[in-house]
């Protein structure tokens, strides 16, 4: 009896519960692992390795490369708008220096372009790769410094992303002059003088010669540093990864951080918010699809049209197209009409919602500021947002000088001039 043995049961002695009917019944014979198939096996593990190290490498290769055009991309819309306001201001010289620099950067991307095509292309065969079972052997910069070191920064790129009141507290406790030198690699356009009679233009005048700065980067200097010295980019950029649209995870959680900071300068009344946060509405408006671009544009087309009459009333003094007053009360009431018509197509293109003439980055900023708000600073933030930007910034410029928001039908023939413009500056110095 005590000899006898207790026959083997298995844990689970429901066999329903870990077979699958489906399934025929494996014999001894196929149940059994070759010893040619666990060597498939291995070899296969080992393929399968070697396509999960690449493929993370390729990943990692296109996240940076994302990263880099899109920096790409902004560093030459500032350059873009900085060469109108060249073309404004008659700086041929500013002007030419910028056209070549921009040319240089777009040979050096062309070159890089093509060594890249050369450079033989990841191998799967290649015995770095055989060696790579450690997933966390691809290493980057943030692998190279101190451990200590590294820990810090990631703690304050987290208390950037995740905690609003963090940046919000830091640049709400900044100096006026440290507020400005925030935004000095995102110098807008300046405000445009009347075209009216009664208002002058001096002829020569430097936008920036006003300016109480310590020091501002020329506009080839902004455009070679490539952002890596611009703040305001850095913040709101390169601690957020690129815009995928206002209702993604990541640009919800960059809206809710620079909606906070804003809504704090707005409460604190900070001397020199206004154009902080000017310049962050300019950065979140590029962000963003003007979807009312096409209508502006047949609105300009109309107008000129329209008020093509007025030049016949103009008269050159000195290579300025100077309008003289109507000469008779028919010329006047005509005048009077075009320019109530067009002030009212004007508020009706911006009033409309289906015409899209508020940029969408204003509605999303700015309503997530006034949410942040007292309801007894909505008028005043009101104010601010539609007459000190919308209309005093973005519109104006828009109407002006076309060129800033890349209106193409009048661009075209505008930018064929600013090159001529260019090239009689290189003979002119």
């Amino acid at each position: 009896m005590l000899g006898r043995k207790v026959p083997y049961l298995p844990l689970l002695q429901d066999v329903s519960q870990y077979t699958n009917v489906r399934l025929g019944d494996a014999t001894p014979e196929s149940a059994s692992t070759t010893l040619e198939e666990l060597a498939h096996l291995v070899r296969l593990s080992n393929y399968q390795e070697r396509k999960r190290s690449q493929s993370r490498i390729r990943l990692q290769r296109s996240l940076v490369s994302t990263a880099l055009s899109a920096r790409l991309a902004r560093c030459g819309d500032l350059a873009h708008r900085t060469l109108v306001e060249n073309f404004r201001a008659d700086d041929k010289k500013s002007f030419a220096n910028l056209y070549n620099a921009i040319h240089d950067v777009r040979n050096s991307c062309d070159a890089t372009r093509r060594y890249a095509l050369l450079e033989p292309d990841l191998d799967i065969g290649r015995s770095k790769l055989d060696r790579m079972d450690d997933p966390g052997s691809f290493t980057t910069f943030m692998h190279e410094i101190p451990d200590r070191a590294r820990d810090t920064l990631l703690h304050f790129l987290t208390q950037i992303r995740t905690n609003p009141e963090f940046l919000a507290g830091r640049i709400s406790n900044l100096a006026a002059s440290e507020i400005s030198a925030l935004t000095l690699f995102h110098r807008g356009l300046e405000p445009i003088e009347s075209v009216l009679p009664f208002h002058s233009r001096v002829r020569g005048h430097n936008p920036s010669s006003n300016r109480n700065s310590a020091y501002m980067p020329s506009a080839v200097e902004r455009l070679l540093s490539f952002q890596r010295h611009d703040p305001l980019s850095a913040l709101i950029h390169t601690c957020f990864a690129n815009s995928a649209g206002p209702d993604s995870a990541e640009d919800l959680r960059r809206t809710d951080v620079w909606a906070t900071v804003c809504a704090r300068l707005i409460a604190d009344s900070k001397s020199g918010a206004e154009s902080f946060i000017c310049s962050v509405l300019n950065i979140w408006t590029a962000m963003r699809d003007w979807s009312g671009r096409s209508n502006m544009e047949w609105y300009l087309m109309k107008i000129l049209e329209d008020g093509a009459f007025l030049l016949e009333k103009a008269e050159d003094q000195a290579g300025t197209r100077i309008h003289v007053e109507p000469r008779n009360a028919k010329d006047s009431i005509a005048a009077d009409e075009f320019y109530e018509a067009a002030v009212k197509s004007l508020f009706e293109i911006v009033d409309d919602p289906g015409a899209g003439g508020i940029p969408e980055g204003l509605i999303e900023l700015g309503n997530a500021i006034l949410r942040k708000l007292d309801p007894k600073r909505h008028n005043a933030t009101r104010l601010l947002l539609v007459s000190k930007w919308l209309f005093s910034v973005f519109l104006i410029n828009a109407i002006i000088h076309p060129e800033v928001q890349n209106l193409t039908l009048l661009s075209k023939r505008r930018l064929t001039f600013s090159v001529l413009w260019y090239d009689v500056g290189i003979s002119y110095h």
